[in-house]
């Protein structure tokens, strides 16, 4: 008896994969965050890299389980490149571990307003390229830069790329989870 060989992806669950690429500061850490803030708000603190970061364990436990329960990835896309993997994720608790892209020099986020310059921007200009009917949300609060935001949103449609700039005082928040929730899985119109 032949050995039964994988299934192939189905072209469904292909077109319903989606691509997280999640930045830190300002997204999952806001800071500084008054003390009635991190009570009402369920905030923890941490320590890393030298660093002390406020975070909602709920967010935290929200990426956990869409990657556990859904078609999606997550790819840390911060200029805490590597430091995500070996810092963050033991200290935030996460029972994944998440791939990095690895910020190439020491601009940080110096260019995030120049969507040629910024390395983010690159990031995502090649994994789109890469990825030709691939599906991401892209989180960075400098994703509020105007004309990063405008270029990205005039080439790729809302369908393929949903950009999620949080305030960086704020990071996400349940309203942005829900965004998120739906651009991965849109209801079936009737």
């Amino acid at each position: 008896m032949a050995a039964a060989t994988p299934s192939p992806t189905s072209a469904r669950r292909q077109e319903r994969h989606v691509t997280v690429f999640l930045d830190v500061d300002g997204v999952l850490n806001s800071y500084p965050v008054p003390k009635l803030r991190i009570m009402a708000e369920g905030r923890k603190k941490l320590r890393a890299w030298d660093y002390e970061l406020h975070y909602r364990p709920a967010v935290i436990a929200f990426f956990d389980r869409l990657v556990e329960t859904h078609e999606v990835d997550v790819v840390w896309l911060s200029t805490w490149s590597q430091r995500c993997k070996t810092e963050l994720e033991p200290k935030f608790g996460l029972r994944n571990s998440f791939a990095v892209i690895e910020m190439p020099d020491e601009t940080h986020n110096r260019y995030a307003d120049d969507p040629q310059l910024w390395w983010k921007a690159r990031a995502m200009e090649d994994w789109l390229a890469a990825h030709e009917h691939g599906r991401a949300v892209w989180i960075d609060d400098d994703l509020a830069a105007p004309t990063t935001r405008e270029y990205f949103i005039e080439r790729y449609a809302p369908s393929r790329l949903k950009l999620i700039a949080p305030d960086f005082a704020q990071g996400l928040t349940k309203a942005h989870l829900k965004e998120i929730r739906e651009f991965a899985y849109p209801k079936e119109d009737s």
